[in-house]
C-alpha cells in the first residue's frame, strides 16, 4: 500500500499517514527487524520512537499489516506522521538521538576491560588484606564430585576440606604467596578517563573446580575463594572478602599460576569437565 499525504490545513505541511489493521507493529533498523515492537497507545498525545544515533544514519521503517513508511533517521532528526487503526489517528514521531554507546564508546570500554600491571602495593600491604591477614596457611585446591554433573560447591564443611573430593593439593610458601597477592591487587583495569560504561567479565555459566583456601592455627578452614576458569567467574566464601578489580585476563593469569604448581584439574584449556581416574 502507498503512503498517502494528509493536509491539515494550508500553514501545516502534509503528514505522512500508515494504515494499520493492528496494534502491533514491526520496526526494521537498517537490516534489523525487531518484530511487534511497536504498540499503539491511546493515552499518548504524540508516540514518540527515539532511535539511537552513532556516526551513520539509520534507515527506520514501521510496518504494519497491510503498509510501511520509511525515513532515513540523522542525529537531531524528527519526523512526524500519523498511524490509522480504524477510526483512531495515533500521532507518532522518529527522532534521531545521541547514541548512549558509540563506537567509540565501546572502544574505549573494551580497552578498560584489558589488564594493567602496577605496583600500586607492596607486599605488606597486600598481606593486610583479609583473608591473608589471618591465614596461618594458603592453599590451592581443585576439586570434583563423581556423583554431579552441574555445579559443585568447594568441598569444605564444618572448617575441614572433604579429602574424597580433592583432586589437587598445594600449600603456598612465601614467594608463592607473594605472587598470588600481586595477580589479585596489582593487577586490574586499564583507567580510561570519562568512561560511560564497563564491560563484564566472563560468562553466564559458573561449574567452578578450583579453589584458594585459608586455614588458621587450628588447621581450619575459616575462608575461601572459589573460581571457575573455563567460565571467568568467581565466589567468596563471605562478604569480608572485599572483590578485587577484575579484567579480561586475570583468571588466565591465575589459570597458569594454579598450573604451574601443579594443579592441573580444571586449569586445562579442554577437558575441564574430564572427572579424573
Amino acid at each position: 500500500m502507498g503512503v498517502q499525504p494528509i493536509a491539515y490545513s494550508q500553514k501545516t505541511r502534509p503528514v505522512k499517514m500508515l494504515k494499520s489493521t493492528k496494534d502491533t507493529l514491526d520496526v526494521r533498523y537498517n537490516d534489523y527487524l525487531d518484530e511487534l515492537s511497536w504498540i499503539l497507545s491511546p493515552k499518548k498525545k504524540m508516540d514518540v520512537l527515539a532511535v539511537q544515533i552513532d556516526d551513520s544514519p539509520i534507515k527506520v521503517t514501521i510496518i504494519s499489516s497491510i503498509d510501511s513508511i520509511s525515513f532515513q533517521v540523522k542525529l537531531g532528526d524528527k519526523y512526524d506522521f500519523i498511524i490509522v487503526k480504524g477510526e483512531k489517528h495515533y500521532k507518532t514521531r522518529i527522532e534521531g538521538i545521541q547514541a548512549y554507546q558509540t563506537r567509540k564508546d565501546d572502544s574505549l570500554a573494551h580497552v578498560n576491560l584489558q589488564c594493567l600491571k602496577t605496583d600500586l602495593l607492596s607486599v605488606a600491604e597486600r598481606n593486610k588484606k583479609y583473608p591473608f591477614n589471618k591465614a596461618t596457611r594458603i592453599e590451592l585446591i581443585s576439586f570434583t564430585d563423581t556423583g554431579a554433573i552441574l555445579s559443585i560447591p568447594l568441598p569444605v564443611k564444618d572448617g575441614r576440606l572433604d579429602q574424597s573430593k580433592i583432586v589437587d593439593q598445594k600449600i603456598l610458601h612465601t614467594a608463592q604467596i607473594n605472587k598470588l597477592t600481586d595477580i589479585l591487587f596489582n593487577v586490574g583495569r586499564t583507567p580510561i578517563p570519562n568512561l560511560k560504561y564497563t564491560e563484564h567479565v566472563g560468562s553466564g555459566c559458573y561449574v567452578p573446580r578450583n579453589g584458594i583456601v585459608f586455614l588458621d592455627s587450628n588447621e581450619r578452614v575459616f575462608a575461601y575463594i572459589e573460581i571457575c576458569f573455563e567460565c571467568q567467574q568467581h565466589r567468596f566464601s563471605s562478604k569480608r572478602i572485599k572483590p578485587w578489580d577484575d579484567c579480561e585476563q586475570k583468571h588466565d593469569m591465575l589459570r597458569h599460576f594454579f598450573a604451574e604448581l601443579g594443579i592441573k584439574f580444571g586449569t586445562s584449556e579442554r577437558g575441564t569437565h574430564e572427572v579424573p581416574e
